[in-house]
């Protein structure tokens, strides 16, 4: 793999797990904020082209050429969500190595553009524009905010993106026409998670459980807040503590956490971050909480059960997850495992891998059937994806459709685990590895399933609607 790679020095840390398996070519200037990678990969999911091509394909010389496929990543490498974008990219060139090992696709090998947005949205549009003209599309994205602003400019500019993030807008045809999103949204997750843990309070208890809601605010946090909200209304359960927004940094903390104990709910559904979830929970468990938690998936880390609220959650807590977690027992898992181990076997199993794994495997099925068609300019590229119709991920994630049909289209299933500290503590805590053969420390409650209130939900746009 060749690695040409300059200022800043965090770009390094993206590729620099990959250095024992491949050697760098010297270092070529591009960009002072962007890396470009050479990529091929060991073996996970669907990996070669299995496609046949035609004799002749079109392409604009630029982003494809005869021998190359270039694509883009606007991703955050150095801001807030770093630590887990780094997962996500660094599977994606773990994953594009081994189709390009493989053949690549229509005969050429995918190179990947990657830019650090720094999580700005300013910053990320400039580096868009930076990178539109040199890639046929962009196989990550980090951000809802982020990827709105530039929503417009990729249907204007024949450009595909795919979102790190589960903004329930991407289903609405009009913003996200070019937007080819993985997995379900964090309104319809919350739909899911409540109903289940309403029906699972209600059986062991005889009685419906009171439910606290506290998010951040904005796209992540009120989207989720949104679900949960039709969730208690046609589930008919009281809101003990209404903190739709209410975590707006660390100084908001302990006044989220002492109306979450003070309000006596059952139930708390929370949105934030893993760092400031361990906060909240563990000051309002000190003031004297005895209720339950769950939230959208990105609040929960399992590096949190190597901390002093480890039993606590383990017994406490109900994860919903918008993709399988690694390790689950579902078809390709067995493969991503296996490229994970090969190209880091020194790294602790983030799912963030899994993620990447889903990116990767939109922008393979997308290009091979581009390439099927004979066209390989970003024109048809995007053409292609609209003619897919769906696409399959072999059980790591709940099928997605592209049509245009927002009530047709949205994935509504999530699934339910709980964190194992048993399964974390075996397998060596944060001293876990792939190489070792570790995965998420979290026990299946459900699979991928659809809540009676998702199934009948109208969906017809956002459920919190993000200005451009």
């Amino acid at each position: 793999m060749r690695a040409r790679i300059v200022r800043p020095a965090i770009l390094l840390i993206a590729l620099a797990m990959m250095a024992a398996a491949c050697s760098n070519d010297p270092a070529e200037v591009l960009s002072d904020r962007v890396t470009t990678t050479t990529s091929s990969t060991p073996g996970a999911g669907p990996t070669s082209s299995t496609l046949a091509p035609p004799a002749t394909i079109a392409t604009d010389g630029v982003t494809v050429t005869d021998d190359t496929i270039y694509v883009g990543l606007l991703t955050d490498l150095t801001g807030p969500f770093s630590g887990n974008v780094l997962d996500i990219v660094d599977a994606q060139v773990a994953f594009w190595r081994e189709l390009n090992e493989a053949g690549g696709i229509a005969g050429r090998q995918v190179e990947l553009l990657i830019a650090d947005t720094t999580y700005q949205v300013d910053t990320h549009r400039d580096r868009y524009e930076e990178l539109r003209d040199r890639v046929v599309m962009f196989t990550h994205s980090t951000g809802a905010p982020h990827t709105v602003g530039i929503a417009a400019d990729l249907a204007a500019d024949d450009r595909l993106a795919i979102p790190a993030t589960w903004y329930s807008g991407w289903s609405d045809p009009t913003l996200g026409a070019n937007v080819l999103e993985t997995g379900s949204n964090y309104c319809l997750e919350a739909m899911n998670a409540i109903s289940y843990v309403a029906g699972d309070h209600e059986a062991t208890t005889g009685s419906a459980p009171s439910i606290a809601i506290a998010t951040n605010p904005g796209d992540y946090g009120q989207d989720s807040a949104a679900g949960a909200r039709v969730a208690t209304d046609l589930l008919g359960l009281p809101i003990a503590y209404d903190g739709e927004g209410a975590i707006t940094g660390s100084a908001a903390v302990p006044a989220v956490a002492a109306s979450i104990a003070s309000s006596g709910a059952d139930w708390t559904w929370l949105t934030t971050d893993p760092i400031t979830a361990a906060q909240i929970v563990g000051a309002a468990v000190q003031l004297g909480y005895q209720g339950k938690w769950s939230g959208a998936m990105p609040t929960f880390s399992p590096r949190l059960l190597d901390t002093a609220l480890g039993p606590y959650l383990s017994q406490n807590w109900v994860l919903s997850a918008l993709f399988s977690p690694l390790g689950a027992e579902v078809e390709g898992m067995d493969e991503v495992l296996a490229v994970m181990a090969d190209a880091y076997p020194d790294r602790f199993p983030s799912d963030g891998v899994v993620k990447g794994f889903l990116e990767f495997s939109v922008a393979r099925q997308v290009l091979e059937a581009a390439a099927a068609n004979g066209d390989l300019t970003p024109a048809g590229v995007v053409a292609a994806a609209a003619g897919i119709g769906e696409l399959d991920f072999g059980g790591i994630g709940p099928v997605n459709r592209y049509t245009g049909d927002p009530n047709g289209d949205v994935s509504r299933a999530t699934a339910l685990y709980r964190p194992d500290i048993a399964l974390f503590e075996s397998q060596g805590g944060l001293e876990a590895t792939f190489g070792s053969g570790a995965v998420s420390a979290f026990s299946l409650i459900e699979d991928f399933a659809v809540s009676d209130i998702a199934a009948d939900y109208d969906f017809q746009g956002p459920c919190y609607r993000l200005a451009p």
